[in-house]
């Protein structure tokens, strides 16, 4: 039969398939259906806010305003032993650091020095923050801790008379938080 292809294992070629016909007609816009799900959401959303902030209106003026609060005295009242005990561990502590300072600055390491230097202000601020010690003695030991810290920091970038200003400075208030601590016992 000439050149017909045959059914053993061969190729077979098919018709094409027909297409199919659109749904909708020409023109018309297809509508998404997540369009109304957003819708949804974003009022559901506003709803949330809307009462969140409702709730948050209601809360802030069912609380008391500033002037409907009780006066107070400020800070707590001490009694005399407290601060005596305050101040007797302030100058403790003084006496500590103001030692250490001593042998370590007039000794040959630099870095003791500093590090002296740096433990004393430490242990004075952290003794000065007691809140039931009187302004007087709290005062003197954050100015001489102040002081410590500033010549610490001046040790590598003063000139020479800048860091003897800063030594200097310690030594005023250290001479002050001696006078302080004077009557201290401890």
């Amino acid at each position: 039969m000439g050149n017909l292809p045959s059914d053993r294992g061969g190729s077979t070629i098919r018709p094409p398939r027909p297409k199919r016909a659109p749904t909708q007609p020409p023109g018309a816009v297809l509508r998404p259906t997540a369009r109304p799900t957003i819708a949804l959401g974003a009022i559901a959303l506003a709803a949330i806010a809307t009462a969140l902030a409702v709730v948050a209106l209601v809360l802030a003026l069912d609380r008391p305003t500033a002037s409907s609060l009780p006066a107070t005295t400020g800070k707590p009242a001490y009694t005399a032993a407290e601060t005596a005990a305050a101040q007797r561990q302030l100058c403790t502590t003084y006496r500590l650091a103001a030692q250490a300072v001593k042998v370590e600055t007039n000794g040959d390491d630099r870095a003791l020095a500093r590090i002296a230097l740096t433990n004393a202000a430490v242990m004075l601020d952290k003794s000065a923050s007691n809140p039931a010690l009187d302004a007087e003695h709290r005062n003197a030991a954050v100015a001489l801790a102040t002081s410590y810290r500033s010549t610490t920091a001046k040790g590598s970038v003063a000139t020479e008379a800048e860091y003897q200003a800063a030594l200097n400075n310690i030594i005023t208030k250290d001479a002050a938080m001696r006078q302080v601590c004077a009557n201290v016992g401890g």
